[in-house]
């Protein structure tokens, strides 16, 4: 388990700059944790203690205020933004479903930070790019409505296919509703709206669409005239 959660480490973006050698020892100390699903990991406000990275499952991210949630995935990083700025963490992070987590003391982090300029700057790097991505996906979300963001997403997990095509959500329909910024009845309302786009969605996870090309041609409209 050990090697594996070093593989796990020297895959992510933040710590690709760390020597092997190093990543072992900043493995030292280090809790696994694996958490069920709404478990919280860290609430806005709270003292930034551990760094976090996801080995499986998936943590949705919520912002102060009423702003859409994002995902993380299995080999993101979870709460470096307070770690590296010994600021509190700025929002709340959940379980969506299981995860399994590891979790790095932080003051063990930063004191290898001190003295190892360069990996600070390729981590503070990696960090500021994570930022513009999740800036530019919750900015998107916030210029569509509940319709188009649903219709965006689901033509997400269709990928390239055209014609007709079956989508499982990764996830219970309440956690899609807080990663789109909505609750589960306006979600169900954005569903209703998309019916006669030849959405239908189960009671389950599974979403058919009769036609792909017809949802991407309502999606790029709706894009072109917000």
């Amino acid at each position: 388990m050990q090697s594996e959660n070093l593989c796990a480490l020297r895959r992510s973006r933040l710590f690709s700059a760390v020597p092997a050698a190093d990543a072992a020892t900043l493995l030292e100390g280090h809790l696994a944790q694996v958490l069920p699903d709404g478990a919280e990991v860290f609430a806005e406000g709270a003292a930034a203690e551990f760094l976090f990275l996801l080995l499986e499952g998936e943590i949705l991210i919520q912002p102060p205020g009423a702003s859409p949630q994002f995902r993380l995935t299995a080999g993101d990083t979870v709460g470096e933004e307070a770690v590296l700025t010994g600021m509190p963490h700025a929002a709340t992070a959940r379980a969506a479903g299981s995860v399994s987590l590891i979790a790095l003391p932080a003051g063990k982090l930063m004191a290898y930070l001190e003295s190892h300029f360069e990996v600070a700057i390729v981590m503070i790097s990696a960090m500021a790019g994570h930022l513009r991505e999740q800036v530019r996906e919750i900015t998107e979300l916030k210029m569509q409505s509940t319709a188009e963001r649903l219709a965006s997403y689901l033509l997400a997990l269709a990928g390239d296919a055209t014609g007709r095509a079956v989508v499982r959500l990764p996830y219970e329909k309440r956690h899609l509703a807080d990663h789109l910024g909505m609750d589960p009845a306006t979600l169900s309302r954005a569903f209703a709206k998309l019916r006669d786009k030849g959405v239908v969605a189960s009671r389950t996870d599974k979403v058919e669409i009769a036609d792909v090309t017809e949802l991407r041609i309502y999606g790029d409209c709706a894009a072109f005239t917000a």
